[in-house]
């Protein structure tokens, strides 16, 4: 749980970062002090030191400021601690092209099974973290309440249609078992991933993005893991990650990786293809590793 304890010591880790400037490092004067208690670092240019300041850099300032803290607990909010059960492993990891994104996941542990989503917002930046944060309480409430995949998704995407913020979202929502039986409902999202030590393969099936057509149905799939199965479900800023001569990282290059690597070396792998270029998406990786089971099959549900 988030505490104003953990919101004042993430604050004074950040404010440790070289660049990172804030209202509170000014000298304070009796005429101002604590008018700036619950402000946060900001990243900032110093200004030169022969310019005036004025209320243009100042605005400039505290709006930098207040970014800066609007990221800080857009981030508190997005982190979530992944749930531990005997039948599965899980990890996680995003990483927004800014501040902050529209990518992220989430996971809960029911009585019997395991829910887990990852979606991606349309857009970048605050707008699409906006909407995500929303996206994520939703769901994060409608798992927590074992309703339906379907239902799940028919929910966002009333929500999203009913309402003029001009943006949707692509997004996995998936049910595991202990005894082996997923559940998926892939709306409009790159095809997940099943590893195993024979094969890479890719889930199919598919359904309309949440957010542009109020009238969508949805339809899951169903597939039967077995044991050291992994299922692995990113966002499209890894596989169209862009290197210096325009070439993608495409599809079948995470295939390979994921094959043989971890979450965390699948990201470094995406780096060094970029080289020097800045991220021009979010980048989200998610995965189930599977511990027990017999067979597997996969078909519709």
């Amino acid at each position: 749980m988030t505490t104003l304890a953990h919101m004042s010591a993430n604050l004074r880790r950040l404010k440790r970062v070289p660049g990172w400037i804030s209202l509170l490092e000014r000298p304070i004067s009796t005429g101002d002090r604590g008018s700036h208690a619950n402000t946060s670092a900001i990243p900032a240019r110093k200004l030169p030191r022969n310019a005036a300041p004025g209320k243009t850099n100042l605005d400039t300032q505290i709006a930098s400021e207040e970014l800066a803290l609007a990221a800080l607990i857009h981030s508190e909010l997005m982190s979530i601690r992944l749930p531990n059960v005997s039948y599965a492993c899980l990890k996680g990891k995003t990483m927004p092209c800014r501040a902050i994104g529209g990518d992220f996941f989430d996971a809960i542990a029911l009585t019997d099974a395991l829910c887990a989503v990852v979606a991606d917002v349309s857009g970048k930046g605050a707008p699409a973290a906006i909407v995500a944060a929303m996206l994520q309480g939703i769901i994060h409430a409608q798992m927590l309440a074992d309703q339906p995949l379907t239902a799940i998704a028919g929910m966002v995407n009333e929500f999203l249609c009913s309402r003029a913020t001009g943006k949707f979202a692509t997004m996995v929502l998936l049910k595991v078992r202990a005894n082996g039986q997923a559940e998926y409902v892939n709306c409009g999202h790159v095809p997940p991933v099943l590893v195993n030590c024979a094969s890479v393969r890719r889930l199919e099936g598919s359904n309309v993005v949440v957010g542009l057509v109020a009238a969508a149905q949805y339809k899951s799939e169903v597939c039967e893991l077995t044991h050291g199965d992994r299922i692995l479900i990113f966002t499209d800023g890894i596989t169209e990650a862009e290197n210096s001569q325009g070439e993608q990282f495409g599809d079948s290059a995470l295939e390979c990786q994921t094959h043989l690597c971890s979450v965390e070396s699948v990201f470094e792998h995406v780096s060094k293809f970029q080289g020097s270029l800045e991220r021009s998406d979010d980048r989200t990786l998610f995965e189930l590793l599977y511990r027990g089971g017999e067979s597997i099959v996969i078909g519709p549900s």
